[in-house]
């Protein structure tokens, strides 16, 4: 899906850019949903130590919505 790429990709910049090193887009994807969620939960936790703000709400952001998505 092309959304779906799209999303995969902001994320992994977003975490790129909070932990400092490349995130793969192609790993980042496969990853499993409980995987993904403590990936972003990780990233928040970066994010709020390093007080970028922009990345922390962009982070919950998916990571809200992830949740959303998968019903939980």
């Amino acid at each position: 899906m092309p959304g779906e790429a799209a999303a995969v990709a902001a994320v992994t910049n977003l975490l790129s850019k909070v932990f400092g090193f490349v995130v793969d887009e192609d790993g980042y994807a496969k990853l499993s949903r409980e995987n993904k969620l403590k990936f972003l939960m990780r990233g928040i936790n970066e994010g709020i130590a390093k007080e970028d703000w922009p990345a922390v709400d962009a982070l919950f952001f998916h990571y809200r919505e992830l949740r959303q998505e998968t019903g939980s």
